[in-house]
């Protein structure tokens, strides 16, 4: 069911009407990187160059109907609001943005000997921090995010999963925005770290589970649309990882088991990411962009049975409904 009213949404170029939206991509980033590392070693990448070929990407998904994305990028992937202004400066674009923690490896040191259970126990600052980005905005440049991210990829949350699922569900408690989890598809780990959010007081309808509708289990696929929870489809163009055929194989079940209102669609793509060389990147994915889904795999949706009707839902409804979140924020200022 497509959400009619308008509210604010904001991005990097200030608030923008939820009608303005247009055809979204749920989950992009921009450049994802290590900073220390490149500024000490300065030339393993042009930054003007890096921010040209980013708007240049943009732009080029702009032609084919894009009119926004949603920057993923957080805390411990390299981000930086002032690159990411840069882009926004040369595109039509529009760029939501998140904050949160990714780390697969325990707690950033900052924050691992204090906090609640550590050694030096006490309240935990990750969530002053993480709702002034959504309040106040992110680094002093008032760009507020919209949405909060963290990570599960052990089969089972581990206690670093715990804090941060506590964490953020006292942040979503405080300013009602959403929440996307990055979860391991192929450990098919979504649902336990779904039921810590519900414990914590988050609506399922207010969790994104990105990345677990990329499993290749019908069972999970079945289960994920029994939650209620979105469901992210959302790394098409990574054939290294999964076929786009199989993206779309799996868009069909949901869409049959009617949760198609729950399915986000996109491409986990970074302009920038420092993970791999050019030339690694393009023998792995050399299709991975954000003009891939419009570009490529459309035809295919079409042929698959998704009318016009469906795909309004899956590019521009579903990604609408789910920022109504940044609007909780603003109210309650």
């Amino acid at each position: 069911m497509a959400t009619t009213d308008a509210f604010q949404v904001p991005t990097v170029r200030g608030e923008v009407d939820s009608t303005a939206l247009g055809v979204t991509l749920s989950h992009e980033h921009l450049f994802v990187w290590n900073p220390e590392i490149h500024h000490n070693f300065p030339g393993l990448w042009d930054r003007e160059a890096g921010v040209a070929k980013a708007a240049a990407e943009l732009e080029a998904a702009y032609d084919l109907g894009v009119r926004t994305i949603v920057d993923m990028t957080v805390l411990g992937q390299g981000r930086d609001l002032d690159l990411v202004r840069a882009v926004a400066e040369r595109t039509r674009v529009n760029i939501v943005v998140a904050t949160g923690v990714y780390t697969v490896d325990g707690m950033p040191q900052i924050f691992r000997y204090r906090g609640p259970g550590e050694m030096l126990d006490g309240p935990e600052p990750v969530v002053d921090l993480l709702e002034s980005d959504i309040r106040n905005g992110i680094a002093g440049t008032g760009v507020r995010a919209a949405l909060l991210k963290f990570v599960s990829e052990r089969p089972e949350p581990d206690a670093t999963v715990r804090r941060l699922a506590a964490a953020v569900g006292e942040v979503h408690r405080r300013t009602g925005v959403p929440v996307v989890v990055h979860t391991d598809p192929v450990a098919g780990n979504a649902l336990p770290v779904l039921e810590l959010l519900v414990k914590e007081g988050v609506d399922a309808h207010q969790v994104v589970l990105a990345h677990a509708g990329e499993s290749t289990d019908a069972g999970y696929l079945r289960e994920l649309a029994a939650s209620g929870a979105y469901i992210g489809i959302d790394r098409f163009g990574m054939e290294a990882l999964l076929p786009d055929a199989q993206r779309v194989a799996n868009l069909t079940a949901l869409s049959a088991l009617g949760a198609l209102e729950q399915v986000l669609l996109s491409h986990d793509c970074a302009s920038f990411i420092d993970h791999v060389t050019p030339e690694q990147r393009a023998m792995l994915s050399p299709q991975w962009t954000y003009s891939h889904l419009h570009s490529r795999v459309l035809p295919g949706l079409r042929d698959a049975g998704l009318d016009d009707t469906a795909l309004t839902t899956l590019f521009e409804d579903n990604p609408r409904r789910l920022l109504r979140g940044a609007k909780a924020a603003t109210d309650v200022h």
